[in-house]
Parts: structure tokens; sequence; C-alpha cells
């Protein structure tokens, strides 16, 4: 898991690292992390770093969607970060760059 996901929490911030393949295996796992960190620490911003992802299918997709909800309902506000050509044209044809700031670190 620790390949997969880092999470760290500084500055009122938590922040997701992912790497390697986000497939529908790896999503759910990785997904119970996140939320663990979310309502344990509610911080103000969750930033998902997905920068050393290598694949991500549709899981990856609904893994970012499903922590947009979560954010919304505790307030917090969400950041996609350093994806890929590849993953960058699937968030923007999935349409989450109209809802989701996507940013370079």
């Amino acid at each position: 898991m620790e390949d997969i996901l880092k999470i760290t929490y500084r500055e009122n911030t938590v922040i997701a690292a992912l790497g390697g393949e986000i497939d529908h295996h790896s999503a759910v796992s990785v997904r119970g992390k996140i939320d663990e960190a979310l309502f344990h620490y509610k911080p103000k911003t969750l930033i998902i770093d997905i920068g050393r992802v290598d694949f991500m299918d549709s899981s990856g997709l609904g893994l970012i969607m499903g922590r947009l909800a979560k954010t919304k309902e505790i307030g917090t506000s969400l950041i996609v970060q350093n994806p890929s050509k590849r993953v960058l044209r699937m968030l923007k044809m999935a349409g989450l760059d109209r809802m989701i700031p996507i940013t370079k670190a």
C-alpha cells in the first residue's frame, strides 16, 4: 500500500499522493484511507496528487468524484495535482476539470 498511497497532513491540508496503478482493487483501499484522513483531520483542503500514477481506469475517476462529494459534505475543498497528459485528458473528458481545480505542484 505504501507505494500506492502516502497521506500527509500539514497546514490544515491533507495530501494524498497516489502512485502506481489505480484500478478497481486499489481504488477501494485508497478510498477508505483517504476518507479516514478526511474525517480524522477535517482539513480545509484535500490535495489528491496523482503525479506518480502510471495507469488509471474509470475506478480512479470514481475515486476522485467520490472524494469531491465527501469534501463537500465536510466543507473541505478538493484539488487534483500533477496529472500526466493521458490522465489529464481522461479528467477533462469526464468533465472533472470544470468541477475540481487541477494544478501542477
